[in-house]
């Protein structure tokens, strides 16, 4: 494998723990009888601080792992998890809404369409390079 099929690999399983621990924190902190509204404010914050941690790093990483530029395609989607994490944002701040499940949900719910997406994308790309591999590989003598 190369270190861009490692890469690829690895973002998806952090971009699905990501969803799959932002479903699991509000009913966690539940169980500890929160108040509701300190539920949503945590659980967004935690969402939206590795949402952006995941957006920030995520180019250089695929620079480094690929050797090229970060394609303008893969800008768009940093742009959407950077959308997201800017709703968990606001729902953790109360900006513009008072913090509750619905814009919680919303943003984690882009989050894992973003991810499917980006998948299919990747899924592209690595099918790609490796017919090109295969096809400049040098042929073996019958």
């Amino acid at each position: 494998m190369s270190k861009l099929d490692v890469l690829i690999t690895r973002i998806f399983i952090q971009l699905g723990f990501i969803v799959v621990a932002g479903a699991m924190l509000p009913p966690l902190l539940s169980l500890f009888d929160w108040p509701h509204d300190l539920i949503w404010r945590t659980a967004s914050l935690v969402a939206a601080a590795l949402s952006f941690f995941f957006a920030a790093t995520y180019p250089a990483r695929r620079r480094a792992a690929s050797g090229v530029r970060t394609p303008a395609v893969v800008w768009l989607d940093v742009l959407i998890l950077l959308v997201a994490a800017a709703v968990l944002l606001c729902n953790s701040a109360g900006f513009g809404l008072k913090p509750s499940p619905g814009p919680y949900a919303a943003a984690l719910t882009a989050i894992l369409f973003l991810g499917g997406w980006s998948y299919l994308q990747a899924l592209n790309t690595l099918l790609a390079h490796h017919k090109n591999r295969a096809d400049n590989a040098p042929r073996a003598r019958k």
